[in-house]
Formats: structure tokens, C-alpha cells, sequence
């Protein structure tokens, strides 16, 4: 993984070319300028998962900001809110990051499905590319250039086993 962040829409490697899937890269693929609906509100991707954030002894964030803020400041994540569930926070093997079966997680990679499905011009795009780079990435566990690298060699349902505990739990209400 590439730490530095190309600000442009791709860069070429080598016979590679690598869309560049963040905010100083091509802003289509980027969770702060891609919006979807969920639980009746329209917000972007990253807005809608910050703000399922739960902290321990800290208010709800009103938005991706106040979410970083708490975590800043401290403050220990012990749950998301996913529509009318709480549900808990599952860490990877090393207790650095997410699993990759963490309900936020699921729920992150459900939004870029819903976006993409909604958005198949963006997927097509994508399909010229042979890599997809998300420079802020780090640990987590699968982030917008993994839903998009996904959607453009496998097709956008292909998402769908990503976060199928998540959408059974949400339908059987």
C-alpha cells in the first residue's frame, strides 16, 4: 500500500493505472462527496457511518467531525447505531482496527453498495482501472477503494455477502 496521497483523479504506475478513490484524489469515489439515503435521511457515506458511532460516556456525533473529536479526545467506542439497533463493536485479531465482520463495517460496505447501485456510471468507470488506492486507508479493514475494486471486476452484488448478516438482521424486524 501506497502512504502518499496522490491528489489527482489516477496516477500511472508502470502499464498500471490506479484510481485514486479519496478526497484529494477523483471526489466521485471519495465517502464525503458520495450520498445515499438510509433510515430516511440523505447524507454522505461518511457522515452516515461516523455518526452510527456510539462512545462511552460522550453524546451522539452529529457528524464525521464530532466523531474524529471523540475519538481524539479518548473516548472508546463500544457500539454502533444502525437504524433503531445498537449493536456492538467487533475488533480484528490485533485490537488495532475493525474486524471485517464488524456491524459498522458491514454497514460502511452496505452504503457503497447502495450508492454504487445507484450510481452504475461510476462502476463502469471504475472498470478501466486495475487497482484502486485509498492512501488513509491504514488498518481498516475495507475501505470505498475496496468496495469499488470490488464492484468494478466482480459487479456491485458481489458486495452483498460483505454485509449479509447485517441485512438479514435489519429485515427480520
Amino acid at each position: 500500500m501506497n502512504h502518499r496521497v496522490f491528489e489527482g483523479e489516477f496516477r500511472v504506475e508502470g502499464d498500471k493505472r490506479i484510481l485514486q478513490c479519496h478526497s484529494r484524489g477523483d471526489k466521485r469515489y471519495s465517502p464525503f462527496f458520495c450520498y445515499v439515503k438510509a433510515f430516511g435521511t440523505t447524507d454522505s457515506i461518511e457522515n452516515h457511518y461516523q455518526c452510527a458511532k456510539r462512545f462511552e460516556g460522550c453524546p451522539e456525533p452529529g457528524n464525521w467531525t464530532a466523531a474524529r473529536y471523540w475519538k481524539r479526545q479518548g473516548c472508546k467506542q463500544i457500539a454502533w447505531q444502525i437504524g433503531d439497533r445498537e449493536l456492538p463493536v467487533k475488533s480484528n485479531e490485533q485490537g488495532t482496527s475493525f474486524a471485517l465482520d464488524d456491524w459498522g463495517i458491514q454497514y460502511y460496505i452496505a452504503l457503497w453498495h447502495r450508492h454504487l447501485s445507484q450510481h452504475p456510471e461510476k462502476v463502469e468507470f471504475a472498470r478501466q482501472f486495475d487497482e484502486f488506492e485509498d492512501p488513509f486507508k491504514r488498518d481498516f479493514p475495507f475501505s470505498q477503494a475496496d468496495a469499488i475494486r470490488v464492484a468494478a471486476r466482480e459487479g456491485v452484488e458481489a458486495l452483498l455477502p460483505y454485509f449479509a448478516p447485517l441485512k438479514q438482521l435489519l429485515d427480520t424486524k
